[in-house]
């Protein structure tokens, strides 16, 4: 398990450390994924329970540092969903006897005086029965503890939940951060990868690192042709890679047609592309008498897709009926 904090979440550290140490015990931990706000929640649990942390970061050297790195800490706990078994493109959750396991770990006491964490990351993975099993803690904590709930997407958060927590924004990198970073990682082309992540670096490693990166630039130039748009060689490929990475291929079909529509519907409103700056002619002569309306329908679609997705089909025959609807969308 890895505790280590990001170059540009130090100065965060020492402001998140400050206040979850004295101020609440309940915290939402906010920020994009792939600015590292899972890393950084993981880092602010560890500079919580280090016995002498170095700038509010954990040292890495005390017994406490040492615990967590094995997996072995006894006064820390990480709550985090069943992804299942890789068939389907099921929506990640945290059951409930989980949460229920977690709530009589933190009701013990703790073995060392910095007192006991519990991290649930994400938040976004409890369903409405474990979210109110938590809740109740959340409002009657045990004494000398630190609940740290991570959410990219607070707003799916139950709202009593979001009432009972304090949130805390995790600051994303600048881009000459971003940069170094992936130069440092030994990232080639870091300046176009992050262009086409949103200029968030994880997201832009990831790619690079995947197969899903190096298939991106071959789904584009097919989304330039919806009429001859081969549905079922993307689906083939969904469902040829190992049952691991069938989840994270069909995610990162689905994010590249999201920032596709997002950027179609920009062109078409006489505004910059985010993402696709390169295609921006492509784009504007994209069925081109589209009405918009019909396109941000769609685009809406996808986003409903990317927060729940069908829980009984597979990646396979989801993103395929996704690509038949693109196709009869702009091939009028």
């Amino acid at each position: 398990m890895d505790f280590a904090a990001l170059p540009w979440h130090t100065a965060w550290l020492a402001q998140a450390r400050a206040l979850t140490s004295k101020h609440h015990h309940a915290w939402l931990v906010v920020g994009r994924t792939g600015d590292g706000v899972r890393q950084a929640a993981s880092a602010l649990a560890a500079s919580l329970l280090c016995q002498q942390p170095k700038q509010s970061i954990a040292c890495g050297e005390c017994p406490s540092c040492r615990w967590l790195a094995g997996d072995v800490h006894p006064d820390f706990k990480k709550l985090t969903p069943d992804l299942g078994d890789g068939e389907t493109v099921k929506l990640p959750t945290i059951k409930v006897d989980a949460v229920r396991e977690a709530l009589e770990f933190m009701q013990l006491s703790a073995a060392g005086e910095q007192g006991r964490v519990l991290l649930v990351d994400p938040a976004t993975a409890l369903p409405r029965e474990s979210a109110n099993a938590l809740l109740k803690a959340l409002e009657e904590p045990p004494p000398n503890t630190r609940w740290l709930l991570v959410a990219a997407q607070p707003e799916r958060l139950l709202p009593t939940i979001r009432s009972r927590a304090l949130k805390i924004a995790v600051a994303g990198p600048s881009p000459a951060e971003s940069l170094a970073w992936l130069r440092a990682q030994g990232v080639s082309s870091p300046e176009t990868l992050l262009l086409q992540s949103r200029g968030e670096p994880l997201s832009a490693l990831a790619a690079a690192q995947s197969e899903s990166g190096s298939a991106r630039d071959q789904f584009v130039q097919d989304l330039l042709r919806p009429g001859q748009l081969p549905t079922l060689k993307w689906g083939a490929w969904l469902e040829a890679g190992p049952k691991p990475e069938r989840r994270e291929r069909f995610a990162a079909l689905l994010r590249a047609l999201l920032d596709w529509t997002a950027d179609w519907a920009r062109v078409r409103a006489q505004l910059a592309p985010h993402v696709f700056v390169t295609e921006r002619a492509g784009l504007s002569l994209l069925a081109a008498g589209l009405p918009l309306s019909e396109a941000l329908r769609y685009h809406r679609a996808l986003l409903r897709k990317l927060n729940l997705p069908d829980t009984t089909l597979s990646a396979r025959l989801q993103f395929e009926a996704l690509l038949l609807d693109y196709r009869a969308l702009f091939s009028r």
